[in-house]
């Protein structure tokens, strides 16, 4: 079945849609967006991917050459949220932002414009910071529901950024047909969720997603299991970070103090939860980093 919009031919396409309705809705809206331009080509030839996005299913399907040259072998899919706004037709790739201020007084991450006001980019932020997440839009993925960009995951929106280079041709169409490849569907996040202003598929180190931690008052304190050295034994800790400034309950630290020990009353805590160093610094120890040996030492001042 053609795709009305896009088609190939040995590696060229044919652009379909009327450029001054575009244009013309472009002149209206890019004065809404800013952010740190990272420049692309406008008009150059992709060297590797073709990205065709099917506005009716809302599936992304990017495309790598055959022998011939014509982009015809489907290596990824995403689902995605497209809009009303959404045009049809052959574009290429051009401007990319890490973050960009998009219409609505919210943001995205890992944005490449692909034509005027139409970008790829994340599922919006209330503000330029990861943990503000709008869930309930993450949650519509897969369905329209877009002013016009062609919203993804942020793992997905960075794959775009980072390896479709200026020039890119992105086909955009409307089509019932099957595509090569089912997406995987992304995980829905509960409004009860604690996490659920972060994007789980960030890869962002702190993203309480991919790692172990404790909420605290509201903030989630990210942690690696760390070693501990005191008076020459070395204690397991889990809820420790690098820096021995997460927060952890008292029992934890009774691995390192003794279970008779009682905590200093002017340590830093909150609720039940109290920090390594200040814990430490309290009852007259240093702590040190030891980079090398990536363990945490207590020292007698």
């Amino acid at each position: 079945m053609k795709k009305e919009g896009c088609f190939s031919v040995s590696g060229r396409s044919v652009f379909r849609l009327a450029v001054l309705t575009v244009l013309g809705i472009a002149l209206v809206f890019t004065p809404l967006f800013f952010g740190n331009d990272r420049q692309g080509v406008y008009g150059q030839q992709a060297k590797d991917y073709q990205v065709n996005v099917n506005l009716t299913q809302n599936i992304v399907t990017v495309y790598d050459k055959d022998a011939a040259g014509a982009y015809t072998v489907p290596v990824k899919a995403f689902y995605c949220s497209v809009g009303e706004g959404t045009p049809t037709g052959t574009y290429g790739i051009s401007d990319k932002y890490t973050w960009r201020a998009l219409f609505g007084n919210v943001y995205g991450q890992y944005a490449t414009r692909i034509t005027g006001h139409i970008l790829f980019h994340s599922v919006p932020y209330q503000k330029p910071q990861k943990d503000t997440l709008e869930y309930w839009e993450y949650n519509k993925l897969g369905t329209a529901a877009s002013m016009g960009c062609i919203r993804l995951t942020v793992q997905d929106a960075k794959w775009i950024y980072d390896n479709c280079a200026g020039g890119t041709r992105v086909c955009l169409y409307e089509s019932t047909a099957p595509e090569p490849i089912t997406p995987e569907k992304p995980a829905v996040i509960s409004e009860n969720d604690p996490k659920r202003g972060w994007d789980p598929t960030d890869s962002d180190a702190y993203n309480p997603w991919k790692t172990q931690g404790t909420w605290v008052e509201g903030v989630w304190r990210a942690w690696r299991a760390a070693y501990v050295d005191l008076d020459g034994q070395t204690v397991r800790l889990s809820g420790v970070d690098v820096q021995g400034s997460n927060y952890m309950v008292w029992s934890q630290l009774q691995k390192l103090f003794g279970e008779n020990a009682q905590p200093p009353q002017s340590a830093l805590r909150q609720g039940e939860y109290y920090q390594l160093r200040s814990v430490a610094e309290e009852m007259g120890y240093e702590v040190l980093w030891n980079e090398t040996t990536q363990r945490i030492t207590l020292m007698k001042d």
